[in-house]
């Protein structure tokens, strides 16, 4: 196995272990939820300058903008 497919496998376990979180009720940090948006293909939240959030689709925006409020952790 290629060190391309181990790290994608690993990756791949750490969103299951999220979203098993998720499930079971417990709060993300805001890491964890920078590796959602970073597997969706979204960037990071820019908090200082929100004009370079532009290209990104406005809808999964707002979606993941209410995801970060309603699950964040204070970690």
């Amino acid at each position: 196995m290629s060190e391309q497919e181990q790290d994608f496998n690993s990756f791949q376990e750490h969103l299951e272990r999220i979203f098993k979180d998720l499930e079971d009720g417990v709060f993300i940090t805001a890491d964890e939820i920078g590796d959602l948006r970073f597997a969706c293909g979204l960037p990071s939240p820019v908090r200082k300058n929100p004009v370079r959030n532009t290209h990104v689709n406005p809808v999964l925006k707002a979606i993941f903008d209410d995801f970060s409020t309603i699950f964040r952790s204070s970690k």
